[in-house]
């Protein structure tokens, strides 16, 4: 027996305790079963009969069996690969999933309540403004300034493991707004944004009702967003309201915002970001049928009840992908809103910080959770 077929050998018969561990796991699929079992005893007959692993291969066109051996070496790391992929990936939904429950269950504890000593005193009490906030210090306290002067009193702010002092800048607004009614959930470690999305819409998934709101407002802290611009967000809602006064079903679900509408107005956007977003709407097109001028821009404004339907368990930006997946599958109605985005020299800087190959891993991400992700 050569150095060859004695490494080949061995090799098998580790795959196939691999698969008698997992059996005994209980972790055992019919795929499992093939790699395992079916192709180990395949692979021990070729090991031990070179010609007929060399007719096989002829049979693929392979002049050499052992090429053979190779290609389906590749194939198995390229499984394994996924497998393992798929396992951390769930294994980071259960940490943010933790995470996130204990940031809202440890606000419940100490505040909750802030909620029952609230009334609503106008139609702008009707809305929440969900707000993430990571290493934000120089720029999200003027966020909520802009927000509170503007007549709005609601605000949940999730604090993603900041290494500065968001969480202090955060915790003095809200001591200097005695009246809103604003409320810190903290991450203990950095998650991504779209984990902190997850703590916000699912705080106000459950307790919505006792927060006496009607929608959500998903905002940015990086200093970009206008809050005037909920004027005319407000305005479509008022306008629909009037013309479906009597079928409620056919009222938009979600409001969205959009850069690249015909009153909309966009200041300082770099050219390669407009290209990256033109791609994205096309993507978006095709890997989930949602047909948005904008897909990865978070100003947006939920009815409560649709805002329940939306499950993300994205840590990063997939989030936006799963929104729109959503918006898809359970059929929604939204209309899209023009805007006035600002890009300053921080959300500048901090895009440059993130760097252009964040896209592409976006769009890896993206790939991987439409095909390959079980």
């Amino acid at each position: 027996m050569s150095l060859l077929q004695f490494i080949i050998l061995l090799s098998a018969i580790i795959f196939i305790f691999f698969g008698i561990d997992l059996y005994k796991r209980k972790k055992m699929n019919i795929l499992h079963f093939l790699v395992f079992f079916i192709g180990g005893g395949v692979v021990i007959v070729f090991a031990l009969n070179q010609d007929l692993l060399n007719r096989f291969g002829s049979f693929f066109g392979i002049a050499r069996g052992a090429d053979l051996l190779v290609y389906m070496a590749l194939i198995l790391l390229f499984y394994f690969y996924i497998d393992v992929l798929n396992k951390h990936t769930k294994d980071r939904f259960q940490l943010t999933r933790l995470i996130s429950q204990t940031a809202i269950n440890q606000w419940y504890a100490q505040d909750k309540a802030q909620i029952a000593s609230r009334q609503n005193v106008g139609e702008k009490d009707n809305f929440v403004f969900n707000i993430r906030a990571y290493n934000e210090e120089k720029v999200v306290g003027k966020v909520i300034d802009e927000i509170i002067h503007e007549g709005f009193r609601k605000i949940v702010l999730i604090n993603d493991g900041s290494s500065d002092n968001t969480l202090q800048v955060l915790q003095d607004k809200k001591k200097q707004y005695p009246d809103a009614l604003i409320i810190i959930l903290d991450h203990t470690i950095n998650r991504g944004g779209g984990a902190a999305n997850q703590t916000g819409y699912n705080f106000v998934k459950k307790y919505g009702d006792e927060l006496k709101i009607k929608r959500f407002v998903s905002f940015d802290a990086d200093g970009q967003m206008d809050i005037k611009d909920m004027e005319t967000f407000m305005k479509h809602i008022h306008a629909d309201q009037k013309l479906w006064l009597d079928l409620e079903n056919k009222k938009p679900d979600l409001y969205i915002a959009s850069r690249f509408l015909e009153w909309s107005k966009v200041e300082n956007m770099p050219g390669f970001r407009k290209t990256i977003l033109r791609i994205a709407k096309l993507v978006t097109r095709i890997f989930y049928g949602t047909k948005v001028t904008d897909p990865h821009i978070g100003y947006r404004v939920i009815s409560l009840p649709a805002l329940r339907k939306f499950v993300l368990t994205a840590d990063g930006m997939h989030y936006a992908n799963e929104v729109n997946e959503q918006i898809k599958r359970y059929h929604m109605k939204y209309r899209e809103i023009p805007v006035h985005i600002r890009y300053t020299e921080h959300s500048l800087t901090k895009w440059h910080r993130q760097k252009n190959s964040n896209s592409f891993k976006l769009a890896s991400e993206m790939i991987y959770k439409k095909i390959f992700f079980r």
